[in-house]
């Protein structure tokens, strides 16, 4: 609630992703405090939900709870057992009736889950994690265009990330970037949502004033 408060001036700011990396019983006792206030946003933010990275039949109340709130649940492409991940959630989909899409993380797992689901499961492209792969993402919006619902968008700076410690991709955006520019003119018909997906308020500002609109 903390950070909706804050994004709640913040006008340029319409969507808010909810983050279930976990979902144990101390996530639960904090959403169940703050869900009344939380629902008091839905005409104020469209809403989706990251869901943990490995799935488990345990979530379905989590998924419920959700599911009138969200426009979508983003999943990240198990490494391994495959065919359970896809079975759960094909479960979901067919009891909810929910959209999920599932991010490219690794290279080769998101095209496993896709091969399980068909048409059933939608895309989500982050940018960070196809830069370190070396791979373009005006290529990868190319392929996978009629089935991207969001976009995960951020940098990477190895220089930056040798300095201060953390993570080289979900960096602030400089706008000159060769890859940002030549994604960007792909969007012009793009409905989905964007995701700044950066840590601090400071590096999303500067992106948003930078990014070639």
């Amino acid at each position: 609630m903390e950070n909706l408060r804050f994004l709640n001036e913040k006008k340029e700011i319409r969507g808010v992703e909810l983050l279930f990396f976990l979902y144990d019983d101390a996530v639960k006792t904090l959403l169940d405090s703050e869900w009344e206030e939380i629902c008091r946003y839905m005409e104020r933010f469209i809403f989706t939900a990251h869901l943990p990275g490995l799935l488990l039949p345990s979530h379905d109340k989590l998924i419920a709870r959700l599911c009138p709130m969200v426009r979508h649940f983003i999943v990240h492409p198990p490494i391994d057992n495959i065919e359970d991940q896809a079975r759960l959630l094909s479960g979901w989909i067919d009891r909810y009736g929910a959209s999920f899409l599932v991010e490219n993380t690794q290279g080769g797992l998101l095209e496993s889950l896709l091969s399980k689901m068909g048409a059933a499961i939608g895309v989500c492209l982050d940018t960070g994690h196809l830069l370190l792969e070396g791979k373009n993402p005006a290529e990868f919006f190319a392929n996978y265009r009629e089935r991207i619902g969001e976009i995960h968008l951020h940098g990477i700076d190895h220089e930056q990330a040798a300095i201060d410690g953390k993570l080289v991709d979900h960096r602030r955006l400089l706008g000159k970037e060769s890859w940002l520019l030549e994604l960007f003119p792909l969007l012009v018909d793009y409905n989905g949502i964007l995701n700044m997906e950066m840590f601090s308020w400071e590096e999303v500002e500067t992106s948003i004033k930078n990014i070639p609109y």
